[in-house]
C-alpha cells in the first residue's frame, strides 16, 4: 500500500472515530436520564404528599424540620469533611502515629453517630406529624426509601451494605 492510500485510509479511519464519538456525545447530552435538581429535591416531600397523603398543614410542619434538620446535618457533615480531609493530609507525612489515625477515624465515628441520632430523631419528629392513618402509609415510605439505598437502586435482602 503506497503512502497516498495509507493516508486516505487513516484520515478515513480518523473522521469515523470523530463522527462515533461526536453522535455518542450527543446521545449522551441529549437522551440521558438525569434527575432534575428541583424534582430530586422534592421527592421526598411530593412522596409524603402523594403516598402518605399529607396535607398542606402537615407539609408545612415538615418543611420547617427539615430545614432546621439540615442545618445541623449541613454543619456535621461539614467537620466530618474537615476532619476527612485532615487525615488525608496525613498521607503525605513520611510518618504518622497509628494513634493520630486512631484518633482523628475515632472523632469521625463520634460525628456520624451523632449525626445517625439527629437523623432519627427527625423521622420520628416526622412520623409524629403523621395520622394514625397515615403512620403505616408513612412506616412503608421509609422501608422502601432505606430498602434502596443511597444510590436509588434496591439492596438485596441480607446484604451487608
Amino acid at each position: 500500500m503506497n503512502n497516498s492510500a495509507r493516508n486516505r485510509t487513516l484520515i478515513f479511519i480518523i473522521a469515523l472515530l470523530l463522527i462515533t464519538n461526536l453522535a455518542l456525545l450527543a446521545y449522551t447530552f441529549f437522551f440521558s436520564k438525569k434527575p432534575h435538581p428541583e424534582r430530586e429535591r422534592e421527592g421526598f416531600t411530593a412522596a409524603l404528599k402523594n403516598e402518605v397523603g399529607f396535607t398542606d398543614n402537615q407539609i408545612e410542619q415538615f418543611k420547617q424540620l427539615k430545614q432546621k434538620q439540615w442545618a445541623g446535618a449541613k454543619a456535621d457533615m461539614e467537620q466530618i469533611r474537615k476532619i476527612k480531609q485532615h487525615l488525608f493530609d496525613l498521607t503525605r507525612q513520611p510518618v504518622v502515629a497509628d494513634s493520630t489515625v486512631e484518633a482523628l477515624a475515632d472523632s469521625i465515628a463520634i460525628l456520624q453517630k451523632q449525626a445517625e441520632i439527629k437523623s432519627f430523631h427527625h423521622f420520628k419528629a416526622t412520623r409524629a406529624i403523621c395520622t394514625p392513618e397515615q403512620q403505616p402509609k408513612y412506616d412503608s415510605l421509609m422501608t422502601k426509601i432505606i430498602r434502596q439505598g443511597r444510590n436509588g437502586r434496591p439492596i438485596p435482602p441480607g446484604s451487608s451494605k
